[in-house]
């Protein structure tokens, strides 16, 4: 898993600064988390996980936003009594940039606040979503369910799991 986030993390600095990695000596980690440089240490803005489609102005957890596709989906088994916490299954969703599209304000803080996840900053594709999409582009945000995407007929998902179990601790106020 290491090795799939670091390079994850080279994909993110390629598309978020591609003059500066390929000229500056700089790790990949260090420009995705540009984002947060006006935030302290430990906010969530610095750390690795995606905005919630939520904290975004005018977001929901309803569906992606404009000019965006989901792009993959992967779940982790929560034990816990918040948002899923009957069915002890979350699915979270990467909503991606349609290809072409540009980043609303590029990689920043969700809402411009330290509080909330990062937004455009990580490019990465679970790819088991809208596969007639053959990109790799920028997410914006995630959403999160309690039904398995691929028994929900919009989002246009197939059955291959992907499981992180680390992310159920990926969590929001707006969840």
């Amino acid at each position: 898993m290491r090795r799939l986030e670091r390079l994850a993390h080279a994909a993110s600095a390629v598309s978020v600064a591609p003059v500066g990695y390929a000229t500056r000596p700089v790790t990949a980690d260090a420009l995705v988390h540009r984002s947060c440089s006006t935030c302290p240490p430990g906010s969530r803005c610095c750390g690795s996980y995606t905005a919630f489609c939520c904290t975004l102005p005018g977001g929901n957890n309803f569906g992606c936003p404009p000019n965006t596709f989901v792009g993959g989906w992967w779940q982790c088994n929560y034990g816990k009594a918040a948002l899923c916490g009957t069915t002890n299954m979350r699915y979270y969703l990467d909503c991606s940039m349609n290809p072409g599209a540009a980043c609303p304000g590029g990689c920043h803080c969700g809402n411009q606040s330290c509080a909330n996840f990062k937004t455009c900053c990580v490019v990465f594709r679970y790819g088991n979503c809208n596969t007639h999409i053959p990109h790799v582009t920028p997410i914006q945000c995630r959403l999160v369910t309690c039904v398995i995407p691929c028994r929900i007929g919009c989002l246009d998902c197939n059955c291959s799991v992907a499981v992180d179990q680390h992310t159920c601790l990926h969590e929001a106020g707006c969840l």
